[in-house]
């Protein structure tokens, strides 16, 4: 078990009290996302936590797979669809570079709150990108901390900074696009989400055969 997985995994039990403080960037997240899904779509819910915003998708596409690297949130996410009578998401404890997740396969793959916490965020997206299919959606939504110095801003760098958390990279949304297009995506929609701490909401296009 690595670093971030034992974080993680210790902050299981506060995790939904997380997803509700940021709940008015989540909310907005989600509506922008909606119109993109259809109902056969296979979607990939990349970081999914404790699955509280995965069961807002349920009825959209055909079936989802949720995996996140922490074992205990996955457990909790198990257990709110079980309690939701949801039958179309398979939880996995697992990472985006699982073998078991071949070229191709997704026609959407969401990434809330994530890809600032990845330790490659290049390799990352880029591995988004070959299991989509040609035309599949890559939805995102990523703290950039040099968007806007704020407090909040400048508090999360500073803990980071200390190991006391994992690292968090400080990123500008140009980046993030930079990165985003340089992979062989079309960016088709962005906004700035959030006050003291600015999530960028990006949605890209796999172009290309």
């Amino acid at each position: 078990m690595n670093k971030s997985e034992k974080f993680w995994d210790k902050r299981a039990v506060k995790y939904d009290k997380d997803e509700k403080d940021w709940s008015q960037t989540y909310n907005k997240a989600v509506e922008n996302t909606k119109k993109y899904l259809n109902n056969d779509d296979t979607l990939l819910d990349f970081g999914c936590g404790s699955g509280i915003l995965t069961l807002r998708f349920t009825d959209l596409v055909k079936e989802i797979h949720a995996i996140d690297i922490s074992s205990k949130i996955i457990e909790a996410a198990k257990e709110r669809a079980k309690g939701n009578n949801i039958e179309n998401i398979s939880y996995v404890q697992t990472t985006i570079f699982d073998e078991r997740y071949k070229k191709e396969s997704f026609n959407v793959v969401l990434a809330y709150n994530i890809l600032h916490l990845v330790e490659d965020i290049q390799r990352t997206i880029q591995r988004i990108y070959e299991i989509l299919k040609p035309g599949g959606m890559f939805i995102s939504e990523t703290v950039c901390l040099r968007e806007k110095k704020s407090f909040s801003s400048k508090l999360i760098v500073f803990i980071s900074k200390t190991k006391l958390v994992p690292p968090v990279e400080n990123l500008k949304s140009t980046d993030l696009e930079n990165m985003i297009i340089d992979c062989g995506f079309e960016i088709i929609e962005t906004e700035i989400l959030g006050q003291s701490v600015p999530n960028y909401f990006v949605v890209a296009k796999k172009i290309g055969v």
